[in-house]
């Protein structure tokens, strides 16, 4: 990494710190955390609470002051209040000499150490991500695509298909008069992809569930989803693909968006990274093209759109686990689905704190709930499968 592109990386996270990065900006600091595991230490570190006393005692302040300023940059997305760019940037400059040193005094080998080796034994005991997903067919039986004995069985199935542990495929071959409709629903803590008749790929997320025909008739190819779910939607403008999330319907011909609609949301969210989208409530309809999001509201029937950082909301697909200042309790909620635990808070306020992460999804979760910790907030505690929040 050459001075200059230092320079640039820590002045992004700066005006991260102040939220005042324009979309450009925060595409180029994210593509940047991507790059590696220790990227995204670092800037985990840059904007920790451990940091930020160590960057700010070498100006000599006390620790009341402290305090002042760490709660001005923590309740940037609560309140109104904005911490100045002199201290933002006097706070970073600490980092810039840091980075110019090639990261070696403070982003060294240090790690976490639990006082009992209990503790650690514990957080590994939630499990980490898989691909697993059951298979319902239209008369009722169903099949677990993560057991040997279940593939065996579905591939003496007449419709054309293939399953392993990690991919659902239909043949392009199924001719059947008669549709044979089929349901995939991925359990909390799962993921899979669906590759349909027609070539379309769905990549489905934890707690989310597709019903579908196993080969597509007539003048559309029409599924049904529960939960989340990213499309690569193969072209045909005889036939448009058509996405029924209740009460909602999202029409395209070939594209790649994502849809969240889960049940405990009040928000039906489509994202479109290519292409263009249609999507209709009794009420209105949006179109969308790139790097645009339908929000519908379940409880007023508001259907807008806005621009957004797609990578935001399509990450998962990817196997990255993404926020960018989502408050605590909704961080931890997605991390739920996706390793199968539960959250108790123990203080009320902590379920609005204000965390960004940008991790590589399967990563152990233990390592997860350490770089959140890393920001001085939070404590975690396990206690059978449920994470306690201190």
């Amino acid at each position: 990494m050459t001075q200059k592109t230092r320079e640039y990386i820590v002045q992004l996270i700066a005006r991260y710190v102040q939220g005042n990065l324009n979309k450009r900006e925060m595409e180029d600091l994210d593509a940047w955390r991507m790059e590696s595991s220790k990227n995204e230490e670092i800037f985990q570190r840059m904007i920790s609470r451990r940091h930020f006393e160590e960057s700010l005692t070498a100006h000599e302040m006390t620790g009341e002051e402290m305090d002042a300023e760490w709660k001005q940059i923590y309740t940037r997305t609560i309140g109104s209040r904005r911490i100045g760019l002199r201290r933002v940037l006097q706070y970073a400059a600490i980092a810039v000499m840091l980075l110019s040193a090639g990261g070696v005094l403070y982003f060294s080998n240090e790690k976490y150490i639990p006082e009992k080796e209990v503790v650690v034994a514990k957080r590994n005991a939630i499990q980490e991500l898989e691909s697993r997903a059951i298979l319902v067919l239209s008369d009722g039986r169903e099949f677990n695509l993560k057991n040997e004995e279940d593939l065996e069985a579905l591939a003496n199935h007449r419709v054309a298909l293939s399953a392993d542990s990690e991919m659902l495929t239909y043949s392009s071959g199924n001719v059947d008069t008669i549709v044979e409709y089929h349901t995939l629903r991925i359990p909390r803590g799962g993921e899979y992809v669906l590759v349909l008749s027609d070539g379309s790929t769905v990549y489905l997320n934890a707690e989310s569930e597709l019903s579908y025909p196993a080969h597509f008739t007539g003048q559309e190819r029409r599924v049904r989803l529960k939960g989340e779910a990213y499309f690569e939607v193969q072209k045909d403008t005889t036939k448009p693909f058509i996405v029924d999330v209740d009460p909602l319907r999202v029409q395209v011909m070939g594209t790649e968006f994502g849809v969240r609609a889960y049940s405990d949301e009040e928000c039906i969210k489509t994202t479109l990274k290519q292409g263009k989208v249609s999507v209709e409530s009794e009420e209105r309809s949006v179109i969308l093209t790139p790097d645009l999001q339908a929000t519908f509201n379940r409880s007023d029937g508001r259907l807008d759109a806005k621009e957004v950082n797609v990578n935001l909301y399509i990450g998962w697909k990817d196997g990255r686990l993404i926020f960018d200042n989502y408050p605590l309790e909704r961080v931890l909620k997605d991390l739920g689905r996706w390793y199968a635990f539960n959250v108790v808070f123990e203080r009320e306020e902590l379920r609005v704190l204000p965390f960004s992460l940008n991790i590589k999804k399967h990563e152990v979760f233990a390592e997860v709930l350490d770089l959140l910790e890393e920001t001085g907030c939070v404590k975690f505690e396990i206690e059978d499968n449920t994470v306690i929040v201190k």
